[in-house]
């Protein structure tokens, strides 16, 4: 049995480069992350995280008194498959002009915070929304 946090809102119609809304995973074992770009997107989302205590800045280079890291991810259309699609968090999610919808699945047992970044946009607009999962006995 799994239990399921609320939907969370990472980014809602961003339409310009920068760092999504901040949210604590630490309770939680995985994260579902949904992505909708819209508008003809050209842009890239990568997902970030970090280990410490404090929050730290994701907007800002990775240093020793600010830790954090991209995450990579697998996309959730083939993660019962026996090899599923794993994508780099330095490469990201990535759109040249269509618009897509996906849902992934981040491993987060041990994070503590989880945020997203846009990159490279030349157009469009996306959408970021994260769930917790957590398996109860």
């Amino acid at each position: 049995m799994q239990y399921l946090t609320s939907l969370n809102t990472i980014f809602s119609a961003q339409a310009a480069t920068g760092t999504g809304t901040i949210i604590n995973v630490e309770d939680w074992e995985k994260i579902l992350v949904e992505i909708a770009t819209a508008s003809s997107a050209n842009l890239t989302v990568k997902l970030q995280g970090s280990l410490s205590d404090a929050r730290p800045d994701f907007s800002v280079a990775q240093t020793a008194a600010n830790m954090w890291d991209y995450l990579s991810f697998e996309d959730s259309d083939e993660v019962t498959s026996n090899a599923p699609t794993v994508t780099a968090g330095s490469t990201g999610f990535a759109v040249a002009g269509t618009d897509a919808f996906k849902n992934m699945v981040v491993k987060t047992s041990g994070l503590k915070w989880l945020c997203a970044t846009v990159t490279a946009r030349a157009a469009g607009s996306v959408n970021v929304k994260a769930r917790g999962v957590k398996s109860i006995n």
